[in-house]
């Protein structure tokens, strides 16, 4: 027969290598029930064993659960299985086009009706504003969409 304070301490190693589990291998819930069950039997004991211990061991507890939470919680994204199941950050947004409103340019293919304009040197991919425009057209920007010029043909 074990002592109860070796119980104890073995119950509580237990738990938390049950929930730790839980983090690695696709259980749903039951390695998490599990180590949870243990920390509470390993509670238990402690206050079986004295009032006083028992309390101390449920503060600490107490205590340490936000700090084991937050750390499984930056833990789990860099497990395979939470790499297969949290979706990647996204990447940054494309940057703004350097071109103004009231731009003037030419086409260098034909829109329909995107497609892509020099500016100063510069080639953007644009959108006309109504219907096709041919390759080598001179066209002004007329407004800025989701970081894509509109364009017009100058008549």
């Amino acid at each position: 027969m074990m002592a109860p304070g070796v119980l104890a301490i073995t119950l509580f190693a237990a738990g938390l290598v049950l929930l730790a589990a839980e983090l690695l291998l696709p259980t749903h819930g039951v390695l998490g029930i599990l180590g949870g069950g243990a920390i509470v039997a390993a509670l238990v004991v402690c206050f079986w064993i004295n009032a006083w211990l028992g309390l101390a061991a449920f503060l600490a507890t107490i205590v340490a659960m936000p700090f084991v939470g937050t750390y499984a919680v930056r833990l789990w994204p860099r497990t395979p299985l939470g790499r297969r199941l949290v979706l990647q950050p996204i990447p940054p947004a494309a940057p703004a086009p350097t071109v103004a409103i009231g731009q003037t340019g030419v086409t260098a293919s034909e829109l329909r009706p995107g497609g892509v304009c020099d500016f100063d040197d510069r080639r953007y991919e644009v959108f006309s504003e109504h219907g096709l425009i041919p390759a080598g057209a001179t066209v002004r920007v007329v407004a800025i969409h989701d970081n894509r010029p509109i364009v017009r043909t100058m008549v």
